[in-house]
């Protein structure tokens, strides 16, 4: 006859095993270090690994202070490129959720007779519209215009108001091309009246 305290503690643990589990990775873990180490060379090669390590920590250091982040985000062109499209698009959504309200050509379209649930989706669904369309609009537009602009910068192998000009009328004549040449050509002037004005007032005491 068995007490029910003596069956109590004979029954099996039912503990949680993730400590054991623990302990058995870290001796897995352990013994794989040890033989890494055992292989004859692992020291060499580890220093070796180590001194690579701390020489392109170095070149790093030494680039950074030359100004190396600098020129790799004004003078590549692909970085430029990137940096510009987010720029733009994230500067073109904030600018369509602000404005959304406002717009009276595609205005909020609901029924007469909809609930506060159903106008709040249809005002949520129309800024999430015009912040799209104008986010990838202005995307483009950063995209385009940094792009021509570096390329023409580095062909001229000048840096001056004239290449905002010539970049400004190529991005506005590729937004426009769906209009025909004469939206073009005013898609042109007009982009590069606007660029070389901002370009200007970036370069002037206001700015």
């Amino acid at each position: 006859f068995r007490s029910p305290m003596s069956q109590e503690n004979s029954r099996p643990s039912t503990g949680s095993p993730v400590p054991a589990i623990s302990a058995q990775l870290e001796n897995g873990l352990g013994a794989a270090m040890r033989a890494i180490q055992s292989v004859p060379g692992a020291d060499k090669m580890q220093a070796g690994a180590d001194e690579l390590v701390l020489e392109g920590a170095q070149k790093f250091n030494i680039w950074m202070q030359q100004g190396g982040l600098n020129r790799l985000m004004t003078e590549n062109c692909p970085v430029k490129m990137l940096i510009s499209t987010v720029v733009g698009g994230g500067g073109g959504l904030m600018l369509g959720a602000f404005l959304a309200p406002f717009d009276t050509m595609g205005g909020l379209k609901v029924a007469e007779n909809a609930t506060a649930k159903e106008t709040a989706v249809a005002t949520l669904r129309q800024t999430a519209g015009k912040s799209t369309s104008m986010g990838r609009t202005f995307a483009v537009i950063g995209a385009v215009y940094a792009g021509s602009e570096c390329v023409i910068e580095k062909y001229r192998a000048k840096t001056d108001m004239r290449n905002s000009a010539y970049a400004g009328c190529l991005t506005g004549g590729i937004l426009a091309r769906s209009g025909g040449p004469l939206a073009m050509t005013a898609g042109c002037v007009g982009f590069a009246a606007w660029s070389t004005a901002i370009e200007s007032f970036m370069h002037s005491g206001a700015g």
